[in-house]
């Protein structure tokens, strides 16, 4: 149980997205511009949100970074959660001192390994609860506002366009190629950063309802250098 408890401490201490390397990745390949039609200023927007020789500006990353997941749990079930890895912690002290004492344990240790065990138990048990429903009031209150995404899941439709997007440096502009998404997926217009993340949230919403989005068989290829 304590596997279970220190990977769900870990899980709800560190955001699920990947974390973000400073080595940039080339680029897979050209994406032509769908507003000036050049292709070698364009790059793939997380590509340019990690560039240190060409950074942006502190505006344009706030509005091209990665959307925000939607809030889950509540800070009760955090500290719950926490006192039962401290408890299960303490459980496993308790039993080393068991097992280093022998017959000669007496009742005191006994009872400090029974009631620690019970108070990591009844925790985590209840921060699991108290997340679960925690998460599903959010989740009612979102839909009935009209937000979306809702879901965890429906997020990562819209990180998955996110990480298709691509920057136009030329014309400061962001799009969508042809086949980023989908071999019969069709090229955006050109996008401003005000706009960018509305259309990554409508794109990822229609691909929800259609079940997803379909495989890319390759890197999407925009257009030629010609």
């Amino acid at each position: 149980m304590l596997a279970d408890l220190l990977d769900s401490c870990r899980a709800r201490g560190a955001p699920r997205r990947r974390a973000a390397s400073h080595v940039l990745e080339p680029p897979p390949m050209a994406a032509v511009c769908p507003s000036c039609s050049l292709a070698d200023r364009t790059v793939p927007v997380p590509t340019a949100l990690q560039d240190h020789d060409a950074p942006l500006d502190r505006s344009a990353r706030r509005l091209l970074g990665v959307p925000p997941e939607p809030a889950r749990g509540s800070r009760v079930s955090t500290l719950l959660l926490l006192l039962a890895v401290l408890s299960a912690l303490q459980t496993l002290r308790g039993l080393v001192m068991l097992v280093r004492a022998g017959s000669a344990a007496g009742l005191r240790e006994v009872v400090f390994v029974v009631v620690a065990g019970a108070v990591a138990v009844g925790s985590y048990w209840a921060s699991s609860a108290l997340r679960r429903a925690g998460d599903r009031k959010a989740d009612r209150r979102r839909a009935a506002a009209g937000d979306w995404p809702v879901s965890y899941e429906q997020w990562t439709l819209v990180h998955q366009a996110w990480r298709a997007s691509w920057l136009c440096r030329a014309c400061r502009s962001a799009f969508l190629p042809a086949g980023a998404l989908g071999a019969d997926f069709p090229a955006s217009g050109p996008l401003s950063f005000e706009h960018f993340r509305d259309r990554l949230t409508e794109t990822a919403r229609r691909a929800d309802l259609a079940g997803g989005f379909s495989p890319v068989d390759e890197q999407p290829a925009a257009a030629a250098r010609e």
